[in-house]
Parts: structure tokens; C-alpha cells; sequence
């Protein structure tokens, strides 16, 4: 399937959704990310995922609408363009102006938002204003047009279905599915040792007002009255506008004792010199990836008392709730904090359990895209038609290519009895299709050379130079031509093994003989020599599961490359291949 995503910030298409984005590429379908913004460490990053990039014109967080009918758009034209399957969509404009251009643009696609968080629109913190008075009831209403034929719908936390279900964004008869937030991947955010420093309070968030830094700012300033060696620190990348900081504001900080460590595209090392996370925020959150974070590095959390955030929490055991807006209540936890290093360890092993339990990022992409049918058995697609399923026209071709290869098979066969001896044919028992047994003819590469006990040698030895030159240029393979217009073979497939081995590869090889054994095959195009066992049979399974004549015939053309610019490995294919084969083992 062709699956499109649409963001409002490219950054979070590695940072949060990259482990999804790799999760969908394995399972065989086509994926397209889309943002407004294009940086190149990004587009780099998704084109190492096999994931196309296209820029789609965003205003995210501006209310203008003659920018957000453009939006609206260019979304649609993309839908257009692409014509996608499925389209995965979160955060607000995404799926707003997604769900509204899908409608229009692509009403057999299957449209999925993903609701990360209703935003400050939606909070009730007791300082609703005016222009939020009057914006909110056009952003429910937009929402309601959006999702309203939406084939899925996924929330972070209850709050927030709660919220929607109130403001008849979603009607009785509409189905909301809660997953754990992004999911975090807890080898990536390996658990980390506390050091034996003063305790450091870290806040990660991009520089919003509604983030809470300002009571984060106050709030340290009451704790070094009683701890003055304690450190506190903020890192995230600045905001525009009146939402954010001015450079006189964050100057500020520095004098109240608060360090700004900028931006940084790798929080790990950040949060491993940290003692304990704090986010203070009263934005409308949806489970934020920041606390996801640092619970699986091992820290404990200090965070609010909002949707989203009091989620991750189990007050007392791995943090520890404050009321939105409240200083004292916050200056009070990370006093309690400060004075315990014992308790931050205690707190920090229970997050890092909890991570590894509830957040895992495998857990919630088995989620989502079992839910959005991209895994498991409404997935199972019937084996396409490849070459080899038009047994007519391959036998037919390839009696054609034997005749004409006479001539280069003729001298193929004088240079093997002048070089190697006879006899001049290498025969062989291998496994075919489901594992029958038939005769391999090819062309002999290697002298049948023995040791004082008549034991033969090993390969490497009875290897020569010529015979090298056979295998690189495929020519010892030409008589298996014969296997191919005799119905034992075909042109593309997994290359034949002696039973024994097909045997003891277990599931995997019965897996791979579900078609008849090729002449080349998806392995022997991505590294073949080059390659372990494993990882031949990895990029084997994967090819049997997606094969296509459009496929083999890519095929026959890498390999007619390959004989002349030689065997690489495609690492891209190979660890695709493995990520396919891990996820439909569960």
C-alpha cells in the first residue's frame, strides 16, 4: 500500500514517528512524509528510511486564513499527486486541513488522525481569553468536518476523547482508539547512572509561555534559596512572537541562577546529567515525548496536573504532580526532591520500569498500524503474480535463451576441459519449489583436488583463477537454462540449496520455497558473496512476500549491473529485510 503522512513539523517525522515510518517501509508499503518545512538532516535521515519527502506550505501556529486555505491546497494536491491508500495525519493543521483535502481529493483513501494533543484552544486553566472564546468553536467545528469520515482515530490520553466527544468533534457512533503516546524506543534511551553531583533539574520544551518555564524560572530561584548548589536548566529551541521568550527575558535567567543550554537534535546526553525532568506545563498536552524520555533513561518527573502529562505519573513512585501555574507547589517537589538523592534513584528505576512496560515504541506501532490495517492478518495480501508464475512464456524464453547461448556455452565448455578437467557439468541434488528435489546443472568452476587421504579440499583451495572469472561473470551458471525450460527453475527467485540446508533453516526455508529457486534473486542483487546466511535469507523471505513482475524484472536489470560494476551491499534492503522478518514473528 502507499501511505502518506503529514506533519506540521519535519523534525518530528525522525525524532517521534521515525521508528513508525521504518515500521511501514518494513512491512512493504511505500511511504510518503510530508511537512513544511525541509531541512537537510531530515530529508537525509528519511531517505536512509526509504521514505519520500514532499514540502506542503504550513502556517503552524498562525490563525491567517487566506495561509490556511493554501495550506488546504497544497494538501489536496498532494493527495492528488500521490494518491495514496492510507493517510496518517497528526497534530491540529495536519489533520484538519488533511482530513478536509482527503475528503475532496481521495475519498477511497483511508484517513487516520492521530490526536497528539487538543492544544491551548482547548485548555481550562482559568485565563480562556477572548480570541480562544471565539476560535474554539471554529476549530471544533472544523475538526468535526475533518475526522467525521475518518477510518480511524487515535488519542493519547482519555481527557482528550473526553474533550472532543463535548465538543461533537466526534459523533456517538465514532470509535476512538487511546495509545500509549509515541512510544519511546529503550535502547535508543538506554537507562543511564545518576553522577554524584548536586542534584540538576532539566526542562526540555521549545520556549513557550504555555510551557511553564516562566513558574520553572521562579520556582528555582525559591529552591536555591535552601539548595544553593542545585542547578537547574532549560534546553529547546526558541519561539517566535509573543508565545515565546524575548533575548532579554532569557538573559534574565542566567542571573536567577537558571542556565539555557540552547538547542540540540540529541537530548540523551542532556538527560543523563540531569537529575530529575520537570515540565511545568498547562498547554494542552497529549502525552509528551519529552517525559517518555527521560522515564526511559531513569529519571524521575516533576510535571503538572494536566491531560496528557498526569498520565506518565504514579505520584510518589516514579514523580511526583503539581497544580498548573502553582510556583510554590513546584519549588516545594523539587525541594523534596533535592534534599533525597536516595529517593531520585528509587523514583528514576521505577520510570525506566514503566518505560520499558507501558511506552514501548514496538508496542504502540503494532498498535497503530494494526489498527489502520498496515500488520497482520488484514494485511495478508495473496502472493502477486511474478515471472515465474507465467510458466508458459518463461519456459518458452528460455529455450530461446539456450539455443542462443550454444555458441558461448560451446567455448564456455572447451575453456572448463582445458583449465579444470572434466567432467566438464557440475551436477547437483537442490530443493525446489516446496522443497521437491531436482537435478542443478552448471558449468564446473573448481579442480577436483584431494589430500593424501583422498579427502577433497576445501573451496578456497580448489578455487583458480579462471574459475573465480566464471562465477564473476555468471557464466558456469548458463546450463541452468536447462532447469528453467525443463519447469524446475525460474528466472528470478531464491537461489536453490541442497536440501539439508533448506531443512535446517527451518520455517525460514519452507518460507522461501513457496516459489521455484531463480537463476538470481532479490539476495544475489543486494550483495550476494558479499552477504552471511542470515542475511540471504532475511532479503529471500522479504522478496517472496513482495514479489511482482514489475519487482523481477528490476531484478534482471540489477543483475546485469552487477556483472559489470561488481557486488555491493545494500545495507538499506538488508536491514529492511530483517526489520519485515522481526515484525512478522512478533
Amino acid at each position: 500500500m502507499k501511505v502518506l503522512v503529514l506533519a506540521s513539523l519535519s523534525y518530528s517525522l525522525v525524532n517521534f514517528r521515525g521508528a513508525l515510518l521504518r515500521r511501514m517501509v518494513a512491512e512493504g508499503h511505500d511511504v510518503v512524509a510530508c511537512a513544511p518545512d525541509e531541512d537537510p538532516v531530515t530529508s537525509g535521515e528519511l531517505r536512509k528510511m526509504s521514505v519520500a519527502f514532499r514540502r506542503v506550505p504550513m502556517d503552524r501556529i498562525g490563525t491567517n486564513p487566506v495561509r490556511d486555505l493554501g495550506t488546504l491546497w497544497a494538501i489536496g494536491k498532494t493527495i492528488r499527486s500521490e494518491a495514496p491508500d492510507v493517510i496518517l495525519a497528526y497534530t491540529q493543521k495536519p489533520i484538519v486541513y488533511g482530513g478536509i483535502a482527503a475528503r475532496l481529493a481521495a475519498p477511497g483513501a483511508g484517513f487516520f488522525a492521530m490526536v497528539s494533543g487538543l492544544g491551548h484552544v482547548y485548555s481550562d486553566d482559568g485565563t480562556t481569553s477572548r480570541k480562544t472564546q471565539f476560535l474554539r468553536p471554529l476549530i471544533s467545528l472544523l475538526y468535526r468536518v475533518a475526522v467525521r469520515r475518518a477510518a480511524g482515530i487515535f488519542v493519547f490520553n482519555a481527557d482528550d476523547e473526553a474533550e472532543m466527544r463535548r465538543h461533537a468533534i466526534l459523533s456517538p457512533r465514532q470509535r476512538a482508539t487511546q495509545v500509549p503516546g509515541s512510544g519511546i524506543d529503550t535502547v535508543q534511551f538506554a537507562q543511564q547512572p545518576f553522577g554524584n553531583g548536586p542534584p540538576t533539574f532539566l526542562l526540555i520544551a521549545r520556549l513557550m509561555r504555555n510551557k511553564g518555564i516562566s513558574e520553572f524560572v521562579a520556582a528555582a530561584a525559591a529552591v536555591r534559596e535552601r539548595y544553593p548548589d542545585a542547578r537547574f536548566q532549560i534546553l529547546g529551541p526558541a519561539e517566535p512572537g509573543a508565545a515565546g521568550f524575548s533575548a532579554e527575558e532569557m538573559a534574565a535567567w542566567k542571573g536567577g541562577g537558571v542556565e539555557y543550554l540552547g538547542t540540540t537534535r540529541d537530548v540523551r546526553p542532556h538527560l543523563a546529567a540531569a537529575s530529575v525532568f520537570v515540565l511545568p506545563t498547562y498547554y494542552r498536552e497529549g502525552l509528551p515525548r519529552t517525559i517518555l524520555e527521560a522515564m526511559a533513561v531513569g529519571r524521575p518527573i516533576i510535571t503538572t496536573l494536566t491531560p496528557g502529562c498526569r498520565e506518565t505519573v504514579i505520584p510518589g513512585e516514579n514523580g511526583l504532580l503539581v497544580p498548573p501555574r502553582d510556583v510554590t507547589a513546584l519549588a516545594d517537589a523539587m525541594a523534596a526532591l533535592a534534599r533525597d538523592p536516595e529517593r531520585i534513584r528509587a523514583m528514576g528505576a521505577r520510570s525506566r520500569r514503566l518505560a520499558e512496560e507501558c511506552y514501548h515504541v514496538g508496542k504502540v506501532n503494532s498498535l497503530l498500524l494494526s489498527e489502520m490495517g498496515l500488520i497482520g492478518a488484514s494485511t495478508v495480501r495473496p502472493m502477486r503474480r511474478a515471472l515465474g508464475d507465467h510458466r508458459l512464456a518463461e519456459r518458452t524464453l528460455a529455450w530461446i535463451a539456450l539455443l542462443a547461448a550454444v555458441p558461448v556455452m560451446a567455448l564456455v565448455a572447451v575453456s572448463v576441459g582445458l583449465f579444470l578437467g572434466r567432467p566438464v557439468l557440475f551436477r547437483q541434488r537442490r530443493a525446489g519449489l516446496d522443497g521437491d528435489v531436482f537435478e542443478l546443472v552448471k558449468f564446473r568452476s573448481m579442480q577436483d583436488l584431494r589430500d593424501g587421504q583422498g579427502n577433497i579440499l576445501p573451496d578456497a583451495a580448489r578455487l583458480t583463477r579462471f574459475g573465480r572469472l566464471l562465477r564473476r561473470s555468471r557464466l558456469d551458471e548458463l546450463p541452468e537454462l536447462w532447469n528453467i525450460a525443463s519447469g524446475e527453475m525460474s528466472f528470478v527467485g531464491p537461489r536453490p540449496l541442497l536440501p539439508e540446508t533448506v531443512q535446517n533453516m527451518g520455517e525460514g526455508g519452507k518460507h522461501r520455497g513457496q516459489v521455484r529457486p531463480g537463476l538470481t534473486g532479490w539476495a544475489q542483487v543486494n550483495g550476494n558473496a558479499l552477504l552471511s546466511d542470515a542475511d540471504k535469507l532475511a532479503l529471500d523471505i522479504w522478496y517472496v512476500d513482495r514479489r511482482s513482475l514489475t519487482r523481477d524484472l528490476w531484478i534482471v536489470l540489477r543483475t546485469i549491473a552487477t556483472l559489470f560494476g561488481g557486488e555491493r551491499i545494500s545495507q538499506r534492503h538488508v536491514g529492511r529485510a530483517y526489520a519485515s522478518v522481526a515484525d512478522r514473528r512478533g
